[in-house]
């Protein structure tokens, strides 16, 4: 099959244009820094021809709205949470003696567009012959800057190469051209008032500002934009600011125009001055070669560690850095954001964050950027007041439920069964914080912040469940859902069970290390939660006592009816029926015996001592044949569980698909966002599967095989300090340690002395 994009180490480079291909390449273009998210929009709008979805976001800013429900009932989720599509200022329109400037009507040829995941921009190329004669070699880039939250910039370079031209530039900064979404698709926004309310306006000379309001957040958001190169002129309007500037260019002449593009949000009137310091934010903003220096050098450090290698698979590899890159684009620094489904790249999931935050994108970052994955599990410890009253409002008295999908911490999910219902994603949190304790070594972290996370899931989970006589008094949880959502309100289902055990058991081992060591800590921590050592106690026996449905025939059921369910065979299922939520009602899903991602194979990755080798490959291959892969998080742990029962031609399979699954759209929904945690899960894939990688109560190991289709590997990964580079081949393992002290990791078992 041909591919979309050429493989290429570093780029991804769109030759020609397509305007079929147009909105999906715009979530593949699409830039950000954690705060600012842009679409890889034109810059002249959209072409004749073709559909756009315009979009430029600021984490973390949203607008809500009452969730309509036909029936109405006790402690529905209250409102909607949508991330604000804020105002659009990446445009600049060009006109040629009359002809403006349109991809799908004016003649161009040569056109490009490159992603450079080292330089961090997006640049574009083209040579436009006008109909007046005059043939213009124009280029753009365009930037989001790493190393300044606010600031984004671009840059326009025209050449006259031939001929004459009388070119009208315009550039505005105006509201976003919200895209309808599809109203059949409950992954998207549809139908929901997303428009903002413009406040103020600004024009003066070479600036260029806008202030928005939200209708019921509270959100003011202020953007300004700066022009220098050409002398222009500016202007208010109804709905825009607009600055224009007039130049002939006669052949061999070219001209030069930069922008700064400052971004600034503050909710509840905090910050009466953000239109005015973010005008001054835009006026004192460095040029674009002093941009484009830091953008490069904060890039280096980070593929300094996070670089991936791949010998003899350009396209895994161009898939495995793509993804990455759009991690790092995507995720929230300040402890006050975290990372959307879809990022910064696009409205899907309105802006929601969910679990697989926790799950699978925090053991990227705790890997390689530990900083920012402290930063990440931050803002869990801000939202837990929201996570405390939503317990309350549930019924348990104590202990904090986090929201299923949500914004600023409140459930937004209107449907329970498969959102409320996920009393998982309290353990996901408790296992990442688990893991990145185990990681870095950061009491401090602990202290201030995980510990008392730790107690209220814990907390939670105690309440949620009982010590049931028919099950011989052992601990059960009931009425949950797990990560498959198509086996909703089951009785033990084995994930959650997993994580809860696993939450006991690192609540009490928490405290009890912070009153050894931080007794002050401590004693805060009992004062403002009100712990008592007999709570952990309570949990350590219901971890000792957690139930977990039988096998039978060595099949572990996924709960405790799971098996019970008809079968559905998944090749009798018309290809253009998935995915299932879609095209079936969910009691025709939930009837039978079919998985969207099998939870147990999640749990054989996260909890691999549980079950024996034996025990994961015919559950493996029993999954396996009844799961749809309807969900983006499935295939890179098949590929995960694969690899370590042997199947390694099976787990590289799974790997590919999922590698590359936004760059050539393999579920048809690129252009609503790309998907953040399948992108997290190749590196997962890549370290944990391949590399076998497990590290478990500060011992570090790998168990790392080759596919046939490599030459070798390599990855880095960061440990309590120490940054160790692994490099794999057909014939073994080399590791090195590159910074940090001395350390003893193991390879199949045996102990490696690293100095």
């Amino acid at each position: 099959m041909q591919p979309k994009f050429p493989y290429e180490p570093w780029r991804v480079t769109e030759h020609g244009f397509s305007a079929r291909d147009l909105r999906e390449n715009e979530s593949v273009f699409a830039l950000g820094n954690g705060f600012i998210g842009l679409r890889g929009n034109l810059e002249e709008g959209c072409a004749t021809g073709a559909e756009t979805i315009q979009g430029s976001f600021l984490n973390g800013v949203f607008d809500s709205e009452p969730i309509v429900y036909g029936e109405k009932a006790y402690g529905y989720a209250k409102n909607h949470e949508t991330i604000c599509n804020v105002m659009d200022a990446k445009s600049l329109v060009l006109t040629a003696d009359g002809e403006r400037l349109d991809m799908g009507a004016s003649e161009i040829t040569d056109h490009s567009r490159i992603l450079d995941m080292r330089a961090g921009t997006l640049t574009r190329s083209f040579i436009w012959k006008a109909k007046s004669g005059a043939v213009l070699a124009c280029e753009f880039a365009r930037l989001v800057c790493l190393e300044r939250e606010e600031l984004a910039a671009t840059r326009a370079i025209i050449n006259c190469v031939s001929g004459s031209a009388r070119l009208f530039i315009e550039s505005a900064v105006a509201p976003a051209v919200i895209a309808e979404g599809d109203p059949n698709d409950p992954r998207n926004a549809a139908g929901k008032d997303r428009s903002l309310a413009i406040s103020r306006l600004f024009a003066d000379g070479p600036v260029l500002a806008m202030e928005q309001k939200t209708k019921n957040s509270g959100y003011t958001i202020a953007c300004a934009v700066q022009h220098r190169g050409l002398e222009g002129q500016s202007e208010t309007k109804e709905k825009s600011a607009v600055w224009t500037a007039e130049v002939k260019l006669n052949a061999g002449e070219s001209l030069r125009l930069d922008k700064s593009v400052c971004y600034a949000a503050a909710r509840y009137d905090e910050d009466p001055a953000l239109l005015t310091r973010t005008i001054e934010q835009a006026k004192a903003a460095p040029d674009f070669d002093t941009l484009l220096k830091e953008q490069r050098a904060a890039l280096d450090a980070f593929w300094a560690v996070a670089g991936v290698e791949i010998e003899g698979d350009d396209a895994l590899l161009q898939g495995l850095r793509f993804n990455l890159f759009h991690l790092f684009q995507s995720a929230g620094r300040d402890g006050r954001r975290n990372i959307a489904a879809k990022g910064l790249t696009g409205e899907g999931y309105e802006g929601h964050t969910f679990w697989d935050t926790e799950a699978y994108i925090l053991p990227v970052f705790i890997h390689t950027d530990p900083a920012l994955a402290r930063k990440l599990l931050e803002y869990r410890y801000a939202i837990l007041p929201n996570a405390r009253a939503r317990a309350r409002e549930l019924g348990h008295p104590k202990g904090a439920l986090y929201a299923w999908r949500t914004i600023d911490g409140e459930e937004c999910s209107a449907y329970f069964p498969a959102g409320t219902a996920q009393y998982h994603i309290d353990g996901d949190i408790a296992h990442a914080i688990c893991d990145y304790y185990d990681a870095t070594g950061d009491l401090d972290f602990m202290a201030k912040c995980g510990a008392e996370i730790l107690v209220e899931t814990a907390r939670l989970y105690y309440d949620l469940g009982f010590f049931s006589a028919a099950k011989g008094g052992q601990f059960v949880l009931n009425c949950v859902t797990g990560p498959d959502e198509y086996n909703v309100m089951v009785n033990n289902n084995v994930y959650t069970n997993c994580v809860a055990e696993e939450n006991f058991r690192s609540a009490g081992e928490m405290m009890e290390l912070l009153r050894l060591n931080c007794p002050e800590d401590y004693a805060r921590l009992c004062d403002s939660t009100g712990f008592e050592p007999s709570e952990a106690e309570a949990w350590r026996k219901a971890a000792d006592l957690m139930y977990y449905p039988d096998a039978v025939d060595g099949i572990y059921p996924q709960d405790d009816d799971f098996l019970n369910r008809k079968p559905w065979p998944l090749d009798t299922i018309p290809a253009e029926k998935h995915p299932l939520l879609i095209h079936y009602h969910g009691l025709t899903i939930y009837r039978h015996m079919v998985c969207k991602q099998a939870d147990l194979i999640l749990a054989m990755t996260q909890y691999g001592e549980c079950w024996t080798l034996e025990e994961k490959r015919k559950n493996f291959f029993f999954y396996d044949k009844v799961t749809t892969h309807d969900s983006s998080l499935s295939m890179a742990v098949f590929s995960i569980l694969a690899n370590e029962i042997g199947e390694v031609g099976i787990g590289y399979d799974y790997f590919m698909s999922s590698a590359r699954l936004d760059l050539d759209d393999m579920h048809h929904n690129t252009k609503d966002g790309l998907h953040m945690a399948n992108m997290a899960g190749t590196w997962t894939g890549l370290v944990r599967g391949f590399g076998g990688m497990r590290n478990r109560k500060g011992r570090l190991s790998f168990a790392p095989v080759c596919p046939p289709q490599w030459q070798g590997y390599a990855f880095c990964v960061r440990y309590r300090g120490r940054t160790i580079r692994v490099h794999v081949t057909a014939e073994g393992a080399e590791y090195k340690l590159l910074e940090g002290e001395p350390i003893t990791v193991y390879d199949h078992g045996d102990a490696l002395e690293l100095n």
